[in-house]
């Protein structure tokens, strides 16, 4: 079992990892109006009106970040 100070140090690290993903669906959302230049309008707007009890499909939201280094790599996955 671990340790209480290495599982801290283990949940700093994800903390600080960069989220590429956002969860929405079945009453519960990762993302928020509040984050539309990461997630775009549509995805904001989907998370939020998840947020508020509006039922949504469950799906998810990729980053505006993630878009940005797909075209930037001329659409290709490699770097």
């Amino acid at each position: 079992m671990r340790s209480t100070s290495s599982r801290r140090a283990a949940s700093a690290k994800l903390r600080k990892m960069p989220r590429y993903v956002y969860y929405f669906g079945d009453g519960h959302a990762d993302g928020a109006g509040s984050i539309q230049p990461l997630l775009g309008g549509t995805g904001a707007n989907l998370n939020e009106m998840t947020r508020i009890g509006i039922p949504e499909p469950p799906c998810y939201t990729i980053t505006s970040e993630v878009c940005t280094y797909f075209n930037d790599r001329k659409r290709t996955c490699r770097s």
